[in-house]
C-alpha cells in the first residue's frame, strides 16, 4: 500500500491513466455503453492516455520540459490532466453521435465499423420529438406521440419504452384521436417500431 501512495506512483498515475480515464467517461456520455472498472479498462485508458499525451506534446511542450509543479505550473498540469481531457472526451462523443470520422473515411472507400452497439441505441441517441407506431409480438399495436416526457432505455438488458401520449390510430389517412393516456411497454415485447416525422 505504501508503494501506491509514493509521490513517484502516484505522478504516472495522474499522467498515464486520468487522462484516458477522464476523455472516455465524458465520451461515454453519449453512448449507452457504461465505462469497465479500472482493473478492466486499464489498458484502454493508458492507451488514450498516451494518444493525448502524443497530441498534448507539441502544445504543451514547456510543461512537460519543466517537470515541475511549483508556481503557475500547477495550473498548467490541472489544464493538461484535467481540462484537456475533458474536452477530448466531448469532441470524442460528438463524433460518435454526428459521425464526422465515419464520413470522412468514407470518401476514401474505408468502411468502419460503428462504435454504437446496436441500432436501438442509434436511434434514441438523438431522439426528436416524433409519431411512432408499435407493434408487439403478440401483435398488439400501439400508437402514439414521442415526446420530451417519453422515455426509452439505454440499458443494453432493459430496453423498455415509455410513450407520453397514446392515441387510437385513424384508418386511411383519418386523423388520430387522442386517448387521454400513455404506455409503458417491457422488454421484449417490442416487434417493430415506426418512427413518423412530426409536422
Amino acid at each position: 500500500m505504501d508503494e501506491l501512495l509514493k509521490p513517484e506512483t502516484l505522478s504516472l498515475f495522474l499522467l498515464f491513466t486520468v487522462p484516458g480515464l477522464i476523455a472516455l467517461y465524458f465520451r461515454s456520455q453519449f453512448m449507452s455503453g457504461r465505462l469497465p472498472p479500472i482493473a478492466e479498462g486499464s489498458i484502454a485508458y493508458i492507451t488514450v492516455s498516451l494518444a493525448y499525451h502524443a497530441i498534448a506534446f507539441p502544445i504543451a511542450k514547456p510543461l512537460y520540459l519543466s517537470g515541475s509543479f511549483s508556481g503557475w505550473n500547477w495550473l498548467g498540469w490541472i489544464a493538461l490532466i484535467f481540462i484537456g481531457p475533458m474536452i477530448v472526451g466531448v469532441l470524442l462523443g460528438l463524433n460518435i453521435r454526428k459521425g464526422w470520422m465515419k464520413k470522412l473515411v468514407s470518401k476514401f472507400g474505408i468502411n468502419t465499423i460503428h462504435p454504437v452497439n446496436c441500432a436501438w441505441d442509434w436511434r434514441f441517441a438523438e431522439c426528436e420529438e416524433c409519431w411512432v407506431h408499435v407493434v408487439l409480438k403478440d401483435d398488439t399495436k400501439w400508437a402514439g406521440y414521442m415526446g420530451t416526457n417519453s422515455f426509452m432505455s439505454s440499458d443494453p438488458t432493459e430496453r423498455d419504452i415509455f410513450i407520453e401520449h397514446v392515441y387510437h390510430a385513424g384508418d386511411d389517412g383519418q386523423p388520430w384521436e387522442a386517448r387521454g393516456t400513455s404506455v409503458w411497454i417491457a422488454h421484449g415485447e417490442i416487434q417493430s417500431l415506426e418512427f413518423i416525422p412530426r409536422q
